[in-house]
């Protein structure tokens, strides 16, 4: 506070003061006990009152509350054997609210909420996606019950613009998948707004409201929404082909595998797929080095560059549906990430199965694995809590106990190793 006139000293203490009746039952409504809402003139609430280097300051403030309690709007007290000299204390007079916010021109929370909530209202109507009507609507109950803003509902109206807009953008777009700053851009006016001041608090609406217990990182969150950060692409390799529009797209020409960028794949439909086995794979490396050392002709290679968005997703499903009795296999990391990918895929693909992400691969490559971190170590200990994750409990339990994990890539660094695999997959020699 800035001690400088009389009127500062006026709206410290009933901004101080009202701060406190807002945050009370007397506000909600709720109160039992007539307590008072008031503010002690310590050290701590006025430091420089005690130090009396400066008496003029406090004769004016004693000046301010006998003005504020002629006009009813406080009352107070002082010290023992100090009147007219320390003030012990200052209180708000409930029945004189509007006077109090009236004599620092300062808007009744009340007014506020009142507000917002028919702000809510009004937008609700225009909302048809289920996981932000409910936020919209235990948002509205909260401001109507209990009188104050929830947790994930900006108070600052600029802030809570710009989220009301990004909702009623997500309703416009549908399943449209858009990079983020194209969102953000067409939505909200600014290319980097979306990710300054959005989508962190958007993330955690959409984990609470439409993927609970996801365990998803922020950009995967955002890929559920069909908002990605970058373009997202899968890399294949076999004899399969894609019809887009009137074109036919050939895989197996390519030596190397191919391209596909994942915003077309809503678009597409798989036109032919000459292979027994599938194997998806987390890392680039590792898709790279298995079409370099050679691929049996009845395999396809897909590398999907982390977790699978719905995009990816969706292309998975019309590959398992295409011929359900292929086999696939998933190949990632042993690590949380790799776990995670995996129980996504078997969502989608109900018989896919892991391939060097067991016990024995781990201990094989103790070497080149990386020290497990205690937060890191607790975040995989909660997974053995969980029974989709049952699968990798043995190795899960090895990591634990020997404080490891694996990338995948570290199989790459073995020379003169022939990798096991199911027959006619493919055969890896000696480097």
């Amino acid at each position: 506070m800035k001690e400088s006139s009389a009127m500062d000293f006026k709206e410290y203490i009933l901004n101080k003061l009202l701060d406190k009746y807002e945050k009370s039952l007397h506000y909600q409504g709720t109160a039992k006990v007539n307590r008072r809402i008031s503010l002690s003139f310590n050290a701590k609430n006025f430091p420089w009152y005690w130090k009396g280097e400066e008496p003029h300051l406090k004769q004016a403030i004693h000046q301010v509350v006998e003005d504020l309690s002629r006009q009813g709007i406080v009352a107070y007290q002082w010290l023992p054997f100090e009147k007219g000299n320390l003030l012990a204390a200052v209180w708000l007079n409930l029945e004189q609210l509007d006077q109090a916010y009236a004599a620092i021109g300062r808007q009744p929370r009340i007014d506020k909420v009142k507000a917002v909530a028919a702000e809510i209202a009004s937008l609700l109507p225009q909302i048809t996606q289920d996981w932000i009507k409910a936020f919209l609507q235990d948002c509205l109950r909260e401001l109507q019950e209990k009188k104050d803003f929830p947790p994930l509902l900006p108070e600052e109206p600029e802030e809570r613009a710009l989220l009301l807009k990004t909702f009623l953008g997500l309703e416009d777009k549908k399943d449209a998948v858009l990079l983020e700053r194209v969102f953000s851009l067409k939505y909200l006016g600014q290319s980097k707004v979306f990710q300054k001041k959005v989508k962190g608090r958007l993330t955690r609406i959409a984990v609470q409201y439409l993927l609970p217990n996801a365990q998803l990182l922020e950009d995967e969150v955002m890929q559920e929404l069909g908002i990605e950060k970058n373009s997202e692409e899968i890399l294949v390799w076999g004899a399969i082909t894609l019809l887009h529009q009137d074109k036919v797209i050939d895989y197996s020409n390519s030596p190397f595998g191919g391209v596909v960028d994942t915003k077309y794949f809503a678009q597409m439909e798989i036109g032919s797929l000459k292979a027994a086995k599938v194997m998806t794979i987390e890392n680039k490396a590792n898709f790279h080095d298995l079409v370099n050392r050679g691929m049996a002709e009845d395999t396809l290679l897909i590398y999907l560059g982390g977790f699978p968005g719905p995009q990816k997703r969706t292309f998975l499903t019309s590959l398992y549906q295409f011929n359900t009795r292929i086999s696939f296999y998933h190949w990632g990391d042993i690590d949380l990430g790799g776990f995670r990918i995996f129980v996504a895929l078997r969502k989608v693909i109900p018989t896919i199965k892991p391939l060097f992400m067991d016990e024995s691969t781990l201990l094989r490559h103790k070497p080149f694995c990386d020290e497990l971190e205690a937060n890191y170590a607790g975040q995989l200990a909660k997974l053995l809590e969980q029974e989709e994750y049952e699968s990798f409990w043995p190795v899960i339990k090895v990591m634990l106990n020997e404080k490891i994990r694996l990338e995948q890539e570290a199989l790459l660094v073995v020379d003169n190793f022939t990798f096991e695999l199911p027959p006619q997959c493919f055969h890896l020699g000696a480097g």
